[in-house]
């Protein structure tokens, strides 16, 4: 099942949605915008609700939080899973509206592993987000890592479910087997999905 994205800033009081992707950890707009209500009124809608993720490009462009984006969100008849930078449990608190189901954290910007735990004891609607880069996790701390080793370690901090992000499209259909077999609740997030031989359950990709 394909969940849309939708990469949401605000421009002065207006929150507008834009085609946009990564380069590295950072998102960049291609120049086209909407209003988000009419981007967001073009998602498909079913009988029964399912989610659609927002990408807060405001907060992620500055590595931190800021509360724009969230303040005016809304996408009706869906479950919003919101990504953004949450370095602490304080910030998780601040990006939850109640607009937001789920809240998708950056892992690389989360302040420390040991925050990282504190933010799964007070929070099940958490849901570390991990971008790929040449085909490597970003880590915390300019470090890089393996996306099996990356997502078992968070397995073991108690996460049942992580988003895995392929920003430049290093993951082969072989990689993506590879992880989703010894991942089978992992969300791949990427821009131009493999075959569904590799990627046969849910999946994000931009609206």
């Amino acid at each position: 099942m394909q969940v849309p994205a939708l990469f949401a800033a605000k421009t002065g009081d207006r929150l507008v949605a834009l085609d946009a992707w990564f380069q590295g950890t950072r998102p960049t707009a291609s120049g086209r915008s909407e209003s988000f209500s009419e981007a967001a009124g073009r998602i498909p809608r079913s009988d029964e609700r399912s989610p659609a993720v927002v990408v807060d490009m405001d907060s992620l462009a500055r590595g931190t939080f800021t509360a724009g984006v969230v303040k005016d969100m809304k996408v009706r008849g869906c479950d919003i899973w919101f990504m953004t930078c949450v370095e602490t449990v304080d910030d998780l608190f601040d990006s939850f509206n109640p607009t937001a189901d789920m809240v998708m954290g950056l892992y690389h910007c989360v302040e420390s592993d040991a925050e990282l735990e504190d933010i799964h004891s007070v929070s099940d609607s958490f849901v570390p987000t991990v971008f790929v880069v040449g085909g490597r996790t970003v880590l915390g701390k300019g470090k890089m890592g393996d996306p099996g080793r990356t997502l078992s370690d968070l397995s073991e901090m108690g996460f049942y479910r992580v988003c895995l992000l392929d920003t430049d499209g290093s993951l082969t259909e072989e990689n993506w087997r590879a992880v989703l077999d010894d991942h089978p609740s992992a969300v791949p997030f990427t821009r131009r999905p493999p075959s569904s031989e590799a990627i046969s359950g849910m999946w994000v990709s931009p609206l």
